[in-house]
């Protein structure tokens, strides 16, 4: 019978760099960011913390464009319809024309409903790995609560770290050949040659 897997008490192990938040799960980035933090040892910066910058900047750029007087040239937001003046849109949605540019407003809230919708399936995938663990250990199959649990612990697993887990295949490891032989089978102390393999034959 398998041991249990406790993951609700799972916490993570990266900082941010800029809200000086600790031991936060792989969840609360990005995974570009992860990468680049595991191949050079970069700084972190949390999701919350990229959102914010940006949103400055944003307002920033529309201040700015306020401030130039900028084109009085208005708009129709393609997502809420509302007629806009230029400042409401950023550069690349105004360059996309007329009836394809969405304002500021309606790409930033896209951005969260993408990000809430992402953060969702992920919690009800784990909700229903849970369910099936309760299932597999009320069939008493130790097998299926086996698989159950590693499917549960992967789940988690990946919550914490941002790293998707990898699955195993047989007949992909060193030694092995499609059919079935390998480079060299081990008899008595002496290396077989696979027949496949012979130099010379034929």
């Amino acid at each position: 019978m398998s041991t249990p897997v406790v993951t609700n008490k799972w916490a993570g192990s990266f900082d941010c760099g800029t809200c000086r938040r600790k031991r936060l799960m792989g969840g609360e980035f990005s995974k570009k960011a992860l990468e680049r933090h595991r191949k050079d040892g970069k700084p972190l910066k949390c999701k919350l913390c990229v959102a914010s910058e940006e949103q400055t900047e944003r307002d920033n750029a529309a201040k700015r464009k306020v401030g130039n007087g900028d084109s009085n040239e208005r708009r129709k937001c393609s997502t809420c319809s509302q007629e806009l003046p230029q400042s409401s849109f950023n550069k690349n949605q105004w360059s996309k024309g007329e009836n394809k540019s969405r304002c500021r407003k309606c790409v930033e809230q896209s951005i969260k409903d993408e990000s809430a919708n992402q953060a969702k399936s992920k919690e009800d995938k784990i909700t229903a790995a849970r369910k099936n663990v309760e299932d597999a250990k009320r069939s008493g199959n130790p097998k299926q609560i086996l698989q159950a649990e590693s499917a549960l612990a992967a789940l988690e697993a990946e919550r914490v770290t941002g790293l998707k887990p990898v699955k195993l295949t047989a007949g992909r490891g060193r030694g092995r050949s499609r059919g079935g032989g390998g480079r060299g089978r081990r008899k008595r102390g002496l290396v077989e040659t696979s027949p496949q393999l012979s130099v010379g034959s034929r």
